[in-house]
């Protein structure tokens, strides 16, 4: 059980990864990506990564819930409790593989420079 809880505090409070960084890329590859037709595959993934993950995180909340009422329920057996982590450790395994083929569908479209621009740390 204690397994679970502390899957599901990473699941809620665990930082953010690279799904902000490919999420939130419209200006620079407007700005780096010259070609067209590439730029356009770049934005079309950002743009449906950030839909995936909507209802990834839908999901993720509503196994939550499911997690609390486990948690709480005066009569949960440690199984049910195991039952709903391994629910939530799928969830985070799809999120996490959503992100990384993103991450390789922006890559193959990008050359080195251009990467190294998109992704560049914001002067201050």
């Amino acid at each position: 059980m204690l397994i679970a809880t502390i899957t599901a505090l990473i699941l809620i409070f665990g930082g953010g990864g690279l799904e902000f960084y490919l999420t939130d890329i419209k200006k620079p590859v407007k700005e780096h990506v010259q070609e067209k037709e590439r730029r356009t595959l770049i934005l079309d993934e950002s743009k449906a990564l950030k839909k995936d993950l909507k209802e990834i995180r839908k999901d993720i909340e509503e196994h939550l819930d499911d997690l609390i009422d486990v948690h709480t329920a005066y009569a949960s057996a440690p199984a049910a409790y195991d039952a709903v982590g391994k629910i939530l450790l799928a969830d985070q395994k799809t999120s996490s593989t959503r992100v990384l083929d993103a991450r390789d569908v922006m890559h193959e479209q990008m050359t080195r420079e251009e990467w190294e621009a998109v992704f560049a740390e914001p002067e201050e």
